[in-house]
């Protein structure tokens, strides 16, 4: 009997005090537990997994590899979920499709410190944001976006989705800020107005969302095909961009953010 094709992760990035970022991707596929972590400056498989311990609320690390060191604990706390689910109606058809989305906090706060190659972090005045996917595949072309502060997070993802002979764009847009959230998605009637590398535009109704962005660039991180982690895709972890989200042209957020996410694998 051929082992059932499979794979999870969850997304925790990380921004310290003095603005350095970076994020662990924890998965697990039909080639067994895995560990990534990426920076600003470079992307690291873990080989031994047993040196990242991942819990509901603190992210502990003892690694020293010929490449990396990481020592050191973040505690997360304070954290901003969606009040609904990202993937809305479409995730009764969560079995069936290739890949399924969860957002498990917009925004939060961290506490602790992590020496990064000899180099000190603090987190005290700190955020970050978690996030994770399930299935079988990476969307075949796809964008993902995000960009977090102390009191905000913004999430996109554009990507082609495949269900039985249906094949279409699906858009997956949130905004949380100042206690309110923001959905210009597929099945809330949001629409792609621009997408190329210097700028994406959705928009649902009189909301658009604005996104400029600086350069793509990025380090190579391995994703799922086929339930094995053999893909390889490209992120920036410290991406410069500018967010805007207007009402019928009236702002509702503006940030520029130096250090977004960005995967840009839509060519």
């Amino acid at each position: 009997m051929s082992k059932k094709r499979f794979f999870y992760g969850k997304y925790y990035k990380c921004i310290a005090d003095d603005g350095y970022s970076f994020a662990l991707i924890d998965s697990e596929s039909n080639d067994g537990l895995a560990k990534q972590f990426i920076t600003p400056d470079g992307s690291y498989q873990i080989e031994d997994v047993s040196q990242i311990k991942v819990t509901d609320n603190e992210l502990i690390f003892d690694v020293s590899n010929d490449d990396i060191t990481l020592k050191g604990s973040v505690k997360m706390s304070d954290f901003h979920p969606l009040k609904r689910s990202a993937m809305g109606p479409f995730k009764m058809l969560a079995g069936i499709m290739e890949c399924s989305h969860d957002i498990y906090s917009m925004y939060h706060k961290l506490e602790g410190n992590i020496e990064i190659n000899g180099v000190n972090h603090s987190f005290k005045e700190a955020y970050g944001y978690i996030e994770g996917d399930k299935g079988v595949n990476f969307p075949d072309k796809y964008i993902w976006y995000n960009s977090v502060g102390k009191n905000y997070g913004v999430t996109l993802a554009i990507a082609t989705i495949p269900i039985a002979f249906i094949h279409f764009t699906g858009l997956l847009g949130f905004v949380s800020y100042e206690g309110k959230e923001y959905y210009i998605c597929t099945y809330t009637g949001g629409k792609r107005v621009k997408v190329s590398p210097e700028e994406i535009i959705v928009k649902k109704g009189k909301y658009q969302l604005r996104i400029a962005i600086e350069e793509l660039g990025g380090h190579l991180l391995k994703a799922p095909q086929n339930g094995s982690m053999k893909r390889y895709i490209k992120e920036n972890l410290a991406t410069p961009t500018k967010v805007y989200l207007t009402y019928d042209g009236k702002e509702i957020l503006t940030r520029e953010d130096k250090i977004s996410s960005l995967e840009y694998m839509f060519d």
